[in-house]
């Protein structure tokens, strides 16, 4: 099933309003959980040597953000984010990460920052990575280079480091590369940075990675992929219940600017509990996914190798400060130069195949939040907050606009 909700915004040149927003206060079914609701802003510019603050927020009465507190200074800056359940990791500073640190949905305003590479040796960001080794313990996983006199045979260690509250050295463990079996991944965000997946070999019937000539098989790859010679696989998002897997053949050069014209994906779905695969459709050959469990997003994009703006870069942020990018530009380099967005938002069901389509027209969009039926997302500098009811969003309202919210990417509702 499937609803397209274009029928529920108003067009204008450079505008999109939803018709549904007549009644814009706090007043309505979320009123009272928007009170436990912190929103993370952070621009990420580790290609870059700017840099920007992490800043936790809250909603005020007036939909604008009021600052609860700054969880990474200017100076330092984000190097990148990884954020699972009830725990957001902010990772700096933005050249050599050194720190972590660590926001809890049990108390937000608690600032918990831990050294973990205090050498500054060089962190491998693509496989850094959150792991749940035991049901409701979440640690971060900090593959850490400490050899590279032979850039082909580099050597390292890997750190782990604990989100539960506690002592800091208590908190770290050393080379438990087994821990890799049990990520867990939401998937990519928006915004103009752009997070490579994680990406591994299939090696009989497995996802196998390996880092610093440690080799750990993190996940099962479908049988029905056995006979694909020369597999290439990638993890898109994964949770205790769902993996999202794509396993293609090895692509030559001219394989792969054909699959670049395709307009869809094809993932396949893990059903752990039930041991049971089934392939969906993505929209769009280049679309950023982010699971929150059971619906799978999608923030739909296609291969853009003549570099054109999507629609609504002319709405961005324009303009650069000491604590915001400059959006329009931070797109025009980053992910708008090599995926094209037309402003669509997908959502889908994994349990029981619902599809949401959210036609926003704005490159700069995405899903920040699916709650039992409460959804939240992004259109540029506004958050609206929804709900869903059967293959429908009902009773959208405007929840906040401010300048920092095209920054926030992160949200936890506290407990």
């Amino acid at each position: 099933m499937e609803k397209n909700l274009n029928k529920q915004f108003w067009h204008w040149p450079g505008i999109v309003v939803l018709m549904l927003l007549c009644a814009l206060d706090m007043r309505g079914p979320h009123a009272q959980d928007v009170r436990q609701l912190y929103l993370l802003a952070a621009a990420t510019t580790k290609h870059s040597d700017k840099t920007y603050p992490a800043t936790l927020y809250q909603v005020s009465p007036g939909k604008r953000l009021r600052s609860v507190r700054e969880v990474v200074t200017q100076p330092e800056g984000v190097r990148f984010v990884r954020a699972w359940g009830d725990t957001i990791f902010v990772v700096h500073p933005n050249q050599i990460a050194t720190a972590v640190s660590i926001i809890h949905e049990s108390d937000p305003v608690r600032a918990d920052d831990i050294v973990f590479n205090s050498g500054g040796m060089f962190v491998d960001d693509l496989r850094t990575a959150i792991t749940q080794p035991v049901a409701n313990t979440t640690e971060i996983l900090f593959p850490i280079v400490t050899d590279k006199r032979d850039p082909n045979h580099l050597k390292g260690r890997l750190v782990s480091v604990s989100g539960t509250l506690g002592e800091p050295a208590q908190r770290m463990k050393y080379d438990i590369w087994k821990e890799y079996a049990s990520l867990r991944m939401e998937g990519d965000y928006g915004g103009p940075a752009y997070d490579t997946r994680f990406i591994g070999s299939a090696e009989d019937d497995n996802l196998v990675i390996s880092i610093f000539g440690f080799r750990t098989a993190i996940y099962t790859l479908p049988p029905a992929t056995r006979s694909i010679k020369d597999r290439t696989a990638g993890l898109f998002a994964a949770s205790a219940r769902y993996t999202v897997l794509s396993v293609l053949p090895r692509l030559s050069t001219e394989e792969m600017a054909l699959a670049n014209r395709r307009d869809s994906l094809q993932m396949w779905i893990h059903e752990l509990k039930e041991n049971s695969w089934q392939t969906i459709q993505i929209e769009g050959n280049s679309s950023r996914l982010r699971l929150f469990d059971p619906w799978l997003t999608a923030i739909v994009g296609t291969s853009n190798p003549d570099h054109k703006p999507s629609p609504g870069r002319d709405n961005e942020r324009a303009q650069e400060t000491d604590r915001l990018p400059n959006v329009r530009d931070e797109y025009s380099r980053f992910a708008g130069k090599w995926i094209w967005s037309p402003g669509v938002l997908v959502l889908q069901n994994l349990a029981d195949g619902r599809k949401i389509r959210i036609e926003t027209g704005q490159e700069d969009s995405e899903v920040l939040s699916v709650k039992g039926e409460t959804l939240l997302y992004r259109i540029n500098d506004t958050i609206y907050l929804a709900r869903i009811v059967g293959d429908q969003l009902k009773d959208a309202t405007v929840l906040a606009k401010d300048e920092d919210v095209p920054e926030i990417h992160w949200v936890l509702w506290s407990k």
